[in-house]
């Protein structure tokens, strides 16, 4: 008795594998083109940019911004405090994961705000010279020029730079940069007019009067500029 009863169930249970089995024998074409999309999806060949220029004329402009920018820099600027020789920057690096996350992260806060992120605008600064930065991060080469990266949306036909005010409830707004206080005047950064005229690499905390904490910036900077150290693909 007992053996007829474990034949029983193993029976059972044999009956119910070739049961799963044969559902997914029967759910495999279905999903089967999904499957096959997704891959071709995947190895799309992306195509060169229009913006992409050869070589030869990348190092023509090299050159061109060594004799007409970099060595005017250089000329005009005082030595370091150890007496060495001021040295134009050249060049930024972001990791490529930086970048694609940043570009993520400024498309969900636009998206949040209801605008559309239009271009990336690169602006040309400089660090001031001082040895602290207004968040207390140390300035690791004082008057050392950079650029800073800033998101615009379309405006009446214009793209112009924004950030993003924060408005409770889980509601956001997009802002233009020109209107947050103290841009378009001398208190923003250095009270110094000079010096506040060349610390161009700003975030909205550097700003004289106290920030409400649901003004959020999308600019960024805080790369590694070079030379110092001086190396280069060009010469």
């Amino acid at each position: 008795m007992k053996r007829k009863k474990n034949l029983g169930l193993l029976f059972v249970a044999f009956s119910l594998l070739v049961s799963c089995n044969s559902e997914k024998k029967q759910t495999t074409p279905d999903t089967e083109p999904a499957h096959k999309e997704l891959q071709e999806e995947k190895t799309k060949e992306v195509k060169a940019p229009e913006q992409i220029i050869s070589i030869t004329e990348a190092k023509q402009d090299y050159d061109n911004y060594t004799k007409k920018r970099a060595q005017l820099i250089e000329k005009i600027e005082d030595p370091l405090e150890d007496g060495s020789k001021f040295i134009a920057s050249r060049y930024g690096d972001y990791d490529i994961e930086t970048v694609k996350n940043y570009i993520a992260y400024v498309e969900q806060e636009a998206k949040e705000a209801g605008v559309k992120v239009e271009t990336l605008r690169f602006y040309f600064s400089t660090y001031p010279d001082k040895k602290d930065f207004p968040d207390h991060k140390k300035v690791k080469h004082p008057r050392q020029n950079s650029f800073f990266i800033l998101p615009t949306m379309k405006v009446d036909a214009m793209n112009m730079g924004f950030y993003i005010k924060d408005l409770g409830d889980g509601k956001k707004e997009a802002a233009l940069i020109r209107d947050y206080p103290g841009i378009l005047d001398s208190k923003m950064g250095d009270t110094n007019k000079e010096n506040s005229k060349s610390y161009a690499s700003f975030i909205p905390a550097t700003t004289s009067t106290p920030i409400m904490f649901s003004d959020q910036s999308l600019i960024m900077n805080k790369t590694t500029m070079g030379p110092p150290p001086y190396d280069s693909d060009f010469n």
